[in-house]
């Protein structure tokens, strides 16, 4: 007993020791200006911001000045009504009670369930919500909603420097008077364009654009758009890789002019047209399809050769194996292969590529410059090749003066890929090191492994300052 209770007595005091450190807390915080609190404050999330209004009289009005409020959907839960409607009173509390003068740096407005174009009372509020957000000068405006209608101010808005929006497959509707003056980030997602020239509007209204992406986007059925930034020099264009967004019978045609464009990276099913106009500037590149689900192979291998030439100026360039599977089912594009005398590194993505390839063998006959080849999901050589040894003949320029480094991934051991591996030690006269990757789960008994080991290592090399790395993982 007499244990006990020195036991409680000792809780006892701890407790009453940690409120006087947290009373003595808050004395402390209490104490700074509210400048420094109002920036201690922007670091939580707007709803815990608000919850520090009860802690004492002068922190009751301090979170109403936060420079970024975020109001997600983790408050709203679309089958109680309750909650949609404590959601909404909510927004409209902590931009009702907001002084006039305060900026609002970063704005974020996710709740999709809300509006939904129909229901005139949330539309309005939404609608509310984000023209208050542009007259209190907001930078970051993040707008995951269903919604139709956008304010024309937003359009106009100064001071806004990123904007993302997603509006769930529904039509943007822009206004005839676009210009972002000062957006340097626009992430464009699940919207259906339709109106030509508002869309040409709005492409054409961004002065000082640096960085562009659209994901998941409906061209519906326009015809032509040109997107137009001069200090553009990143673009990122994902599209689905399924039959799922809404196509047009007429692929819209896609000009980008790219006089400053550094990176540029497409994945999706060509679902319009894109043509890269005076884009020599282009040092990263990725074009990423699958040629399985497309309708149209011979448009898609038109648009593609098109891109490539687009892009003739890069330095790396990421190919998906499934692109260079349609470009080489249409040969009469071969001859138009450009010159790429900037690449330094080629990678094949997706799956595993035949080094027979007559695209891929194309582009490093086309590739004088290239340093390092990398195969990340593996290459193979048909068997009926084995003892061919024309395969890369004449030898690639890059294969005699500056291939250092390839990297093939996924290698099991089999006889097609060893065959190709073979190829490409015969030919590779500067090579330093070829990587070989294995997954580990089939080379789990050690006398699979020296077979691959004996394999490779006893295999004549072009380059006798050549190593060979295997890696398991």
């Amino acid at each position: 007993m007499e244990t006990t209770c020195v036991i409680q007595k000792t809780q006892k005091k701890q407790k009453l020791s940690e409120k006087e450190d947290i009373d003595g807390n808050i004395k402390g915080l209490g104490s700074l200006p509210e400048e420094v609190l109002r920036h201690i404050l922007s670091f939580l999330p707007t709803r815990d911001a608000v919850r520090t209004s009860v802690l004492s009289k002068r922190w009751e009005y301090l979170w109403v000045s936060i420079p970024n409020l975020d109001f997600d959907r983790y408050i709203y839960d679309k089958r109680k009504l309750v909650e949609r409607e404590l959601l909404m009173n909510f927004v409209d509390r902590a931009l009702c009670l907001r002084d006039s003068s305060s900026v609002i740096k970063r704005f974020t407005l996710c709740c999709d369930e809300l509006g939904d174009g129909f229901d005139v009372v949330y539309d309005s509020r939404i609608y509310s919500w984000i023209s208050t957000a542009v007259n209190h000068n907001v930078q970051e405006l993040n707008l995951d909603i269903r919604y139709f209608s956008l304010p024309s101010c937003l359009f106009t808005c100064k001071t806004l420097t990123s904007l993302y929006l997603n509006m769930w497959w529904n039509i943007l509707k822009p206004p005839t008077t676009i210009c972002f003056s000062n957006l340097k980030i626009l992430t464009i997602e699940r919207v259906k364009f339709s109106n030509e020239y508002l869309t040409q509007q709005l492409f054409s209204g961004l002065p000082v654009l640096e960085e562009l992406k659209l994901e998941d986007c409906s061209w519906g059925n326009l015809k032509f758009v040109t997107i137009s930034a001069p200090k553009l020099h990143s673009l990122s264009i994902f599209e689905m890789l399924d039959d799922d967004i809404e196509r047009s019978s007429d692929l819209c045609l896609v000009m980008i002019v790219g006089d400053s464009l550094k990176e540029f990276y497409y994945k999706g099913l060509m679902s319009a047209e894109y043509c890269l106009y005076n884009s020599f500037s282009v040092e990263k590149a990725e074009i990423v399809t699958k040629p399985e689900y497309d309708r149209k192979p011979k448009n898609i291998a038109r648009f593609l050769w098109n891109l490539l030439i687009g892009l003739s100026g890069v330095e790396l360039l990421r190919l998906s194996s499934d692109m260079v599977k349609v470009l080489s089912n249409s040969p009469e594009f071969l001859p138009h292969m450009p010159m790429f005398n900037n690449l330094i590194d080629l990678i094949i993505v997706d799956k595993s590529v035949d080094l027979d390839c007559t695209v891929l063998l194309k582009i490093l006959q086309k590739s004088p410059c290239l340093q390092t080849l990398n195969f990340s999901e593996g290459i193979s050589l048909s068997l009926n090749r084995e003892e061919d040894d024309m395969i890369l003949d004449p030898v690639p320029p890059c294969f005699l003066s500056h291939l250092k480094w390839i990297k093939v991934g996924n290698y099991f051991g089999n006889e097609n890929e060893l065959f190709g591996v073979k190829i490409l030690l015969e030919n590779a006269v500067v090579l330093d090191k070829i990587i070989i990757t294995c997954p580990v789960s089939c080379y789990k008994k050690f006398e699979r492994q020296v077979k691959v080991f004996t394999q490779l290592f006893e295999h004549p090399r072009r380059s006798q300052n050549c190593k060979i790395i295997l890696e398991f993982l």
